[in-house]
């Protein structure tokens, strides 16, 4: 069964025995009323016939031997009013002619009769003879004086019982009535409400099926603040995410990928170089003095080309898996590209390339870094300038303050870089010029390694070039 039906099923079950339950009790409590109530007004009516022949102003004698103007009584109230002497013999009887009164039965012994002499009123229900009709009879006995002496007189009132049970029925058929009307108007909301509150379910479950196989484009619309509305958002949220995740899953598997093929190519050219020098040279070239050396060198700068791009795939790999460790503390920032520079001194005298420094009168500033890190990341931008100046040129590193930043300047009067080129530099692997890149040693990894440094340093890298004027790298590491 759907949540719909079970919803349904649960208000009509529930408004069933509630409206059963209502009705039953209203009808029982009516009819104990009605009961009541007519008993009560019974013996009010009894004790206003009992009232009239009580009074010593009014002849009874003589009304009951007139006797029409009781039975207009009787009749416009509605009852059966009978007087029965002292001895039981009726004496009268609004239902009964006159001359049929002695063929009625003695009335001394009726229950109610008993009742009234017993305790002055009496009341019973029970099937008439006389008439053929069950009544609801109430007595009461009226002593008088008489000029014969006193006397009593039994004043009996009856009314019809089918009449009673009439209106009772006719209550208790209004009660039901209303109770299947309410049943009914419940029915109806209740369809209403099981509407209301699963069709956001259905909605949810559509687009959660919808996700799950896929479409995590699909979003639930969330329409109240209630807890569907809080449980539609929270699927929103898990698809957002979901869809964020899978982008970033599928962004990594592109870089891994690329990855992968830019390592396998760059490991390829070495080892197919080293491969290619071992093979001559064991086929007989290691016996000619003319190219033995030549192709040993050659081979030995592949094997060292091949020894720093593993060096770098290690560095890069723990840099971006976070295993990288660091050692903060404050240190002169002066000091330690002073160390980078003299290190790198010998590269740019081979190519006869002036390599200067300028601390702009920043000697004293200090920052809070891993001091080898940020050595690391000049030498690598040192290194980078060396490669594309061309010989006789001028690389040179500047210390500046950039506001609340210390910012270092690596600038050389090389090649450029081409505009287009810009935005992608500092990814790994990617090469301005691929084959004067590998020509110069380098291995697509410094810019990167150098960017991840710095931006784990909390500060930032940046480059600006024009082809064929040189290129400004510049870095910045947040004052002490």
């Amino acid at each position: 069964m759907t949540l719909r039906g079970k919803m349904l099923a649960t208000y009509v079950g529930l408004t069933v025995v509630g409206v059963t339950l209502v009705s039953v009790f209203s009808s029982w409590q009516i009819k104990n009323y009605l009961d009541r109530r007519t008993e009560e007004g019974l013996r009010d009516q009894v004790h206003a016939f009992g009232a009239m022949f009580d009074n010593t102003l009014v002849d009874p004698d003589s009304l009951i031997a007139e006797g029409e103007t009781l039975r207009r009584m009787a009749r416009a109230l509605g009852l059966r009013l009978t007087l029965i002497g002292r001895d039981g013999v009726v004496r009268f009887d609004s239902e009964v002619p006159r001359d049929s009164l002695s063929r009625l039965e003695n009335h001394l012994h009726r229950p109610e009769v008993q009742a009234a002499r017993s305790g002055s009123f009496g009341m019973n229900r029970r099937h008439s003879t006389s008439v053929e009709r069950e009544f609801l009879y109430a007595a009461m006995a009226v002593n008088r004086l008489t000029p014969a002496g006193p006397d009593t007189l039994y004043v009996r009132a009856a009314l019809r019982y089918d009449t009673i049970v009439a209106l009772d029925r006719q209550v208790q058929l209004i009660v039901w009535i209303i109770g299947v009307i309410t049943l009914l108007a419940i029915t109806l909301v209740s369809v209403q409400v099981s509407r209301r509150i699963t069709n956001p379910i259905l909605g949810i479950a559509g687009a959660a099926r919808a996700i799950r196989d896929g479409d995590l484009s699909r979003r639930i619309p969330v329409r109240s603040a209630d807890e569907i509305g809080a449980l539609a958002a929270a699927i929103n949220d898990m698809a957002e995410k979901l869809s964020a995740d899978i982008t970033q899953l599928r962004k990594l598997e592109r870089v891994r990928s690329e990855f992968l093929g830019n390592v396998s190519h760059e490991l390829r050219t070495p080892i197919f170089s080293l491969q290619g020098f071992l093979e001559t040279l064991l086929d007989g070239a290691m016996d000619d003095p003319a190219v033995n050396r030549d192709f040993l060198e050659k081979a030995h700068r592949h094997a060292a080309r091949l020894n720093a791009l593993l060096t770098d795939l290690m560095e890069i790999s723990s840099i971006e898996s976070g295993e990288m460790k660091m050692s903060f503390r404050q240190i002169l920032l002066a000091a330690t590209l002073t160390d980078a520079v003299e290190e790198m001194k010998p590269a740019a005298a081979k190519k006869r390339i002036a390599l200067t420094l300028d601390d702009d009168g920043c000697a004293e500033e200090s920052v809070y870094a891993d001091q080898a890190r940020v050595k690391q990341v000049v030498v690598n931008l040192l290194d980078n300038a060396i490669k594309y100046t061309a010989d006789g040129g001028h690389v040179r590193c500047f210390l500046r303050r950039e506001h609340e930043f210390c910012a270092v300047d690596v600038a050389d009067t090389g090649c450029g870089i081409a505009e287009e080129h810009l935005p992608r530099i500092f990814e790994r692997f990617y090469r301005v010029d691929k084959d004067r890149s590998r020509e110069a040693g380098g291995t697509g990894l410094g810019l990167a390694i150098a960017k991840h440094i710095v931006e784990a340093h909390g500060g930032s890298i940046r480059v600006r070039s024009r082809e064929g004027e040189g290129s400004t790298f510049t870095f910045t590491l947040k004052r002490v």
